[in-house]
Protein backbone atom coordinates (compact mmCIF):
# COMPACT_ATOMS: atom_id res chain seq x y z
CA UNK A 1 0.00 0.00 0.00
CA UNK A 2 2.62 2.44 0.76
CA UNK A 3 4.18 1.65 -2.47
CA UNK A 4 1.29 2.53 -4.22
CA UNK A 5 0.43 5.80 -2.35
CA UNK A 6 4.83 6.82 -2.95
CA UNK A 7 3.88 5.85 -7.04
CA UNK A 8 0.84 8.20 -6.90
CA UNK A 9 2.98 11.23 -5.27
CA UNK A 10 5.86 10.90 -7.92
CA UNK A 11 2.85 11.11 -10.41
CA UNK A 12 1.28 14.05 -8.98
CA UNK A 13 4.66 15.73 -9.15
CA UNK A 14 5.93 14.84 -11.91
CA UNK A 15 2.27 16.38 -13.81
CA UNK A 16 2.61 19.26 -11.48
CA UNK A 17 5.92 19.74 -12.86
CA UNK A 18 5.26 19.42 -16.56
CA UNK A 19 2.41 22.16 -16.66
CA UNK A 20 3.82 24.48 -14.71
CA UNK A 21 6.87 23.94 -17.61
CA UNK A 22 4.42 24.34 -20.79
CA UNK A 23 2.66 27.88 -19.19
CA UNK A 24 5.96 29.51 -19.30
CA UNK A 25 7.02 28.62 -22.85
CA UNK A 26 3.63 29.42 -23.85
CA UNK A 27 3.80 32.61 -22.15
CA UNK A 28 6.79 33.86 -23.71
CA UNK A 29 6.89 35.62 -27.21
CA UNK A 30 9.78 35.70 -29.93
CA UNK A 31 8.10 39.15 -30.93
CA UNK A 32 9.27 42.63 -30.26
CA UNK A 33 7.12 45.21 -31.97
CA UNK A 34 8.64 48.59 -32.52
CA UNK A 35 8.67 51.39 -34.94
CA UNK A 36 9.73 54.86 -35.71
CA UNK A 37 8.59 57.58 -37.51
CA UNK A 38 9.00 60.74 -39.30
CA UNK A 39 6.75 63.25 -41.29
CA UNK A 40 6.03 66.06 -43.71
CA UNK A 41 3.16 67.60 -42.89
CA UNK A 42 0.38 65.32 -42.85
CA UNK A 43 2.57 62.58 -44.92
CA UNK A 44 4.22 60.20 -42.41
CA UNK A 45 6.59 57.87 -43.21
CA UNK A 46 6.57 54.60 -40.46
CA UNK A 47 9.50 52.32 -40.43
CA UNK A 48 9.28 49.32 -38.65
CA UNK A 49 11.52 48.05 -36.13
CA UNK A 50 10.30 44.55 -34.83
CA UNK A 51 11.56 41.58 -34.40
CA UNK A 52 10.78 38.22 -34.73
CA UNK A 53 7.81 38.86 -36.71
CA UNK A 54 6.51 38.16 -40.43
CA UNK A 55 3.60 40.02 -40.96
CA UNK A 56 2.38 43.62 -39.67
CA UNK A 57 -1.19 45.28 -39.33
CA UNK A 58 -1.25 48.89 -38.65
CA UNK A 59 -3.96 50.94 -37.09
CA UNK A 60 -3.35 54.64 -38.09
CA UNK A 61 -5.91 56.00 -35.62
CA UNK A 62 -7.98 57.94 -37.71
CA UNK A 63 -10.94 55.13 -38.18
CA UNK A 64 -9.69 54.88 -41.67
CA UNK A 65 -8.38 51.92 -42.85
CA UNK A 66 -5.40 49.25 -41.53
CA UNK A 67 -2.23 48.73 -43.60
CA UNK A 68 -0.35 45.58 -43.52
CA UNK A 69 2.86 47.05 -45.34
CA UNK A 70 6.21 46.36 -43.43
CA UNK A 71 6.88 49.74 -43.98
CA UNK A 72 4.10 51.98 -44.34
CA UNK A 73 3.74 55.94 -46.26
CA UNK A 74 -0.14 57.12 -44.77
CA UNK A 75 -1.05 60.47 -45.62
CA UNK A 76 -3.63 61.75 -42.95
CA UNK A 77 -6.70 63.08 -45.17
CA UNK A 78 -9.92 62.93 -43.26
CA UNK A 79 -8.90 63.19 -39.04
CA UNK A 80 -5.59 65.24 -37.54
CA UNK A 81 -4.53 66.17 -34.13
CA UNK A 82 -3.48 64.12 -31.51
CA UNK A 83 -3.51 60.39 -32.85
CA UNK A 84 -2.32 57.02 -31.53
CA UNK A 85 -0.76 54.85 -33.87
CA UNK A 86 -0.59 50.93 -33.36
CA UNK A 87 1.60 48.36 -35.04
CA UNK A 88 0.55 44.74 -34.13
CA UNK A 89 3.82 42.13 -35.61
CA UNK A 90 2.77 38.52 -35.90
CA UNK A 91 4.72 35.19 -36.40
CA UNK A 92 3.82 31.99 -38.43
CA UNK A 93 3.56 30.44 -34.94
CA UNK A 94 0.09 32.71 -34.01
CA UNK A 95 2.54 35.05 -31.94
CA UNK A 96 1.81 38.69 -32.09
CA UNK A 97 2.97 41.47 -29.93
CA UNK A 98 2.05 45.60 -30.45
CA UNK A 99 2.53 48.86 -29.50
CA UNK A 100 1.47 52.47 -29.54
CA UNK A 101 2.62 55.69 -30.06
CA UNK A 102 1.39 58.86 -30.31
CA UNK A 103 1.72 61.40 -33.37
CA UNK A 104 0.33 64.56 -34.15
CA UNK A 105 -0.90 65.23 -37.66
CA UNK A 106 -1.91 68.85 -38.86
CA UNK A 107 -5.83 68.91 -38.92
CA UNK A 108 -7.06 68.50 -42.47
CA UNK A 109 -10.81 71.01 -42.82
CA UNK A 110 -12.82 69.15 -45.40
CA UNK A 111 -15.36 72.31 -46.88
CA UNK A 112 -17.78 72.18 -50.04
CA UNK A 113 -16.72 75.66 -51.16
CA UNK A 114 -19.10 77.36 -53.96
CA UNK A 115 -18.32 80.97 -54.74
CA UNK A 116 -21.85 82.18 -54.77
CA UNK A 117 -21.95 84.81 -52.56
CA UNK A 118 -23.38 82.30 -49.51
CA UNK A 119 -20.78 82.35 -46.95
CA UNK A 120 -22.19 80.27 -44.73
CA UNK A 121 -20.04 77.13 -46.46
CA UNK A 122 -16.91 79.25 -44.88
CA UNK A 123 -18.10 78.34 -41.36
CA UNK A 124 -15.86 75.19 -41.03
CA UNK A 125 -12.77 77.07 -41.92
CA UNK A 126 -10.47 78.62 -39.12
CA UNK A 127 -9.58 82.41 -39.23
CA UNK A 128 -6.11 82.31 -40.16
CA UNK A 129 -5.31 85.58 -40.31
CA UNK A 130 -6.88 89.40 -38.62
CA UNK A 131 -5.42 92.08 -39.53
CA UNK A 132 -6.63 96.10 -38.15
CA UNK A 133 -7.37 97.87 -41.08
CA UNK A 134 -10.58 97.83 -43.65
CA UNK A 135 -10.17 93.99 -44.05
CA UNK A 136 -10.05 92.29 -40.59
CA UNK A 137 -9.77 88.35 -41.02
CA UNK A 138 -8.59 86.00 -43.91
CA UNK A 139 -9.49 81.93 -44.33
CA UNK A 140 -8.68 80.24 -46.91
CA UNK A 141 -9.10 77.06 -48.78
CA UNK A 142 -6.80 74.96 -50.53
CA UNK A 143 -7.77 71.50 -50.75
CA UNK A 144 -8.46 70.07 -54.24
CA UNK A 145 -8.19 72.16 -57.43
CA UNK A 146 -8.35 75.83 -56.12
CA UNK A 147 -7.08 78.50 -53.37
CA UNK A 148 -10.51 79.63 -52.26
CA UNK A 149 -9.48 82.57 -49.97
CA UNK A 150 -12.11 84.89 -48.21
CA UNK A 151 -11.66 88.40 -46.86
CA UNK A 152 -14.37 89.56 -43.90
CA UNK A 153 -14.02 93.64 -42.79
CA UNK A 154 -15.92 96.11 -41.60
CA UNK A 155 -18.29 98.66 -43.81
CA UNK A 156 -15.16 100.38 -45.62
CA UNK A 157 -14.40 96.99 -46.83
CA UNK A 158 -15.26 97.54 -50.75
CA UNK A 159 -12.17 95.66 -52.20
CA UNK A 160 -12.76 98.10 -55.16
CA UNK A 161 -9.22 98.22 -56.45
CA UNK A 162 -6.65 95.20 -55.58
CA UNK A 163 -2.88 94.53 -55.87
CA UNK A 164 -2.43 90.90 -55.35
CA UNK A 165 1.06 88.67 -55.73
CA UNK A 166 1.96 85.44 -55.52
CA UNK A 167 4.81 83.72 -54.69
CA UNK A 168 4.25 79.89 -56.02
CA UNK A 169 7.40 78.45 -56.30
CA UNK A 170 8.62 78.79 -52.56
CA UNK A 171 11.56 81.30 -53.66
CA UNK A 172 11.64 85.08 -52.51
CA UNK A 173 15.11 85.33 -54.51
CA UNK A 174 12.88 85.03 -57.92
CA UNK A 175 9.94 87.53 -58.83
CA UNK A 176 8.64 90.97 -57.08
CA UNK A 177 10.61 91.76 -54.52
CA UNK A 178 10.32 95.60 -53.30
CA UNK A 179 8.12 94.42 -50.55
CA UNK A 180 7.66 91.65 -47.81
CA UNK A 181 11.00 89.89 -49.62
CA UNK A 182 8.35 88.08 -50.91
CA UNK A 183 9.82 87.17 -54.60
CA UNK A 184 6.51 86.89 -56.40
CA UNK A 185 5.79 85.51 -59.93
CA UNK A 186 1.87 86.20 -60.37
CA UNK A 187 0.13 89.91 -59.79
CA UNK A 188 -3.89 90.46 -59.86
CA UNK A 189 -4.29 94.25 -60.52
CA UNK A 190 -7.78 96.19 -60.58
CA UNK A 191 -11.44 95.49 -59.21
CA UNK A 192 -11.71 91.66 -57.79
CA UNK A 193 -15.07 90.19 -60.59
CA UNK A 194 -15.58 89.47 -63.62
CA UNK A 195 -15.93 91.95 -66.54
CA UNK A 196 -13.56 94.45 -64.75
CA UNK A 197 -10.50 95.87 -66.16
CA UNK A 198 -8.84 94.07 -63.84
CA UNK A 199 -6.40 91.47 -64.71
CA UNK A 200 -3.44 88.76 -64.14
CA UNK A 201 0.23 89.53 -65.17
CA UNK A 202 3.29 87.51 -64.88
CA UNK A 203 6.63 88.77 -63.56
CA UNK A 204 8.72 89.96 -66.61
CA UNK A 205 12.15 89.49 -64.31
CA UNK A 206 14.38 90.71 -61.95
CA UNK A 207 12.77 91.87 -58.74
CA UNK A 208 11.53 95.10 -59.65
CA UNK A 209 8.03 96.26 -60.67
CA UNK A 210 7.93 94.73 -64.45
CA UNK A 211 4.81 92.56 -65.36
CA UNK A 212 3.48 90.70 -68.60
CA UNK A 213 -0.30 90.62 -69.14
CA UNK A 214 -1.97 87.93 -69.30
CA UNK A 215 -5.49 89.07 -68.87
CA UNK A 216 -8.29 87.87 -67.04
CA UNK A 217 -11.23 85.67 -68.76
CA UNK A 218 -10.57 82.06 -69.84
CA UNK A 219 -8.08 81.15 -66.59
CA UNK A 220 -11.25 79.96 -64.12
CA UNK A 221 -10.85 82.93 -61.82
CA UNK A 222 -14.20 83.54 -59.71
CA UNK A 223 -15.28 86.04 -57.20
CA UNK A 224 -18.53 86.88 -55.57
CA UNK A 225 -17.94 90.58 -55.34
CA UNK A 226 -18.02 92.35 -52.21
CA UNK A 227 -21.28 91.94 -50.33
CA UNK A 228 -22.68 93.40 -47.45
CA UNK A 229 -23.56 90.56 -44.89
CA UNK A 230 -25.06 92.93 -42.21
CA UNK A 231 -24.78 96.53 -41.28
CA UNK A 232 -21.40 96.34 -39.67
CA UNK A 233 -19.07 93.51 -41.91
CA UNK A 234 -18.59 93.23 -45.61
CA UNK A 235 -17.30 89.93 -47.12
CA UNK A 236 -15.87 88.40 -50.41
CA UNK A 237 -14.48 84.99 -52.04
CA UNK A 238 -12.08 84.18 -54.25
CA UNK A 239 -10.91 81.59 -56.45
CA UNK A 240 -7.41 80.92 -58.19
CA UNK A 241 -7.69 77.82 -59.89
CA UNK A 242 -3.98 75.57 -58.99
CA UNK A 243 -3.26 75.17 -62.17
CA UNK A 244 -2.98 78.93 -63.68
CA UNK A 245 0.39 78.63 -60.77
CA UNK A 246 1.68 75.99 -63.08
CA UNK A 247 3.25 73.32 -60.06
CA UNK A 248 2.35 74.83 -56.91
CA UNK A 249 4.30 73.77 -53.61
CA UNK A 250 3.18 73.18 -50.27
CA UNK A 251 2.87 76.66 -49.53
CA UNK A 252 2.15 80.00 -51.37
CA UNK A 253 3.87 83.48 -50.20
CA UNK A 254 0.73 86.47 -50.43
CA UNK A 255 0.58 89.84 -49.96
CA UNK A 256 -2.26 92.37 -50.96
CA UNK A 257 -2.70 96.36 -50.88
CA UNK A 258 -6.16 98.16 -52.03
CA UNK A 259 -6.23 101.67 -53.43
CA UNK A 260 -2.76 101.90 -54.99
CA UNK A 261 -1.36 101.33 -51.52
CA UNK A 262 -4.02 102.93 -48.80
CA UNK A 263 -3.66 99.46 -47.05
CA UNK A 264 -0.72 96.68 -46.73
CA UNK A 265 -1.99 93.58 -45.94
CA UNK A 266 0.47 92.39 -43.85
CA UNK A 267 0.16 95.88 -42.66
CA UNK A 268 4.38 95.75 -42.40
CA UNK A 269 6.15 95.65 -45.81
CA UNK A 270 9.55 95.04 -43.59
CA UNK A 271 8.27 91.69 -42.60
CA UNK A 272 7.32 88.26 -43.83
CA UNK A 273 4.31 88.20 -46.19
CA UNK A 274 1.26 86.36 -45.29
CA UNK A 275 1.72 82.15 -45.99
CA UNK A 276 -0.90 80.18 -47.62
CA UNK A 277 -0.50 76.38 -46.97
CA UNK A 278 -1.39 74.33 -50.09
CA UNK A 279 -3.68 70.79 -49.04
CA UNK A 280 -3.71 68.04 -51.25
Amino acid sequence: MKKFKLLYCLLAVSLLAGCDSDDSSSSESSITADFSFTSDGSTFTFTNLSEGATSYRWDFGDLYFYSYEENPVYTYAIKGGELTVTLTAMNEAGEEANVSKQISAPVIIVANIDIDGEFEDWEEVPVYYEFTGSVKKMKYYTKGPNIDIYFEGGPDMTMEIVDMVFNVDEDNTTGYNEAWNIGAEYLFEGPPILGSWGSFYSHAGGNAWAWDWIGLDGHGFQSSGTIAVDGETNAIELRFPKSFFGTVGDSIDFGMWLDWGAEYYPSDTAGPPINIEIQR
